[in-house]
């Protein structure tokens, strides 16, 4: 789940941001677990990383943030550990990779509604499906993802 410092420091740079068209300032939020569900620690802004909006088609008023993933659960989606996920704050769609509470832990899985339930599946089949005891809450949707070669 995002901190309240982290949706406090979210809120202030979407308000604060000129949106230029030639670039966007994505905030580096911390870490995600592609794993078994973790309680999140509190957390913290470890920068920002420009990008190119028009290369991911962003609308102009796009809430967006990053992730770097920890973990090995999405592996068959070709998210590796210590890749950065770029998420949306919006609604999600069956099928859609999410970053995702569920019962108060925090995780990236693939959202997955079946005969009305949600629930969240790994792209890994050494991890089980996750469905919800009490409630699943979507903090943001995939929209692109970032992997750096090593140096």
């Amino acid at each position: 789940m995002l901190t309240p410092r982290q949706n406090h420091v979210l809120q202030l740079l979407w308000l604060s941001q000129t949106r230029s068209w030639l670039r966007h300032q994505v905030p580096l939020i911390g870490s995600i677990i592609a794993g078994k569900p973790e309680s999140m620690t509190e957390g913290r802004m470890d920068g920002c990383i420009d990008i190119d909006p028009t290369t991911l088609r962003l609308p102009k008023n796009a809430r967006t943030f990053a992730l770097k993933v920890r973990g090995d659960s999405m592996r068959n989606a070709a998210i590796l550990e210590g890749d950065v996920v770029i998420m949306e704050f919006r609604e999600a769609r069956h099928g859609d990779i999410v970053a995702a509470l569920i019962d108060g832990e925090t995780t990236l899985k693939r959202f997955v509604v079946q005969n009305g339930v949600p629930y969240l599946r790994a792209s890994n089949p050494k991890y089980p499906d996750l469905i919800p005891a009490r409630e699943l809450v979507i903090q943001g949707v995939l929209i692109a993802l970032l992997r750096l070669s090593e140096r």
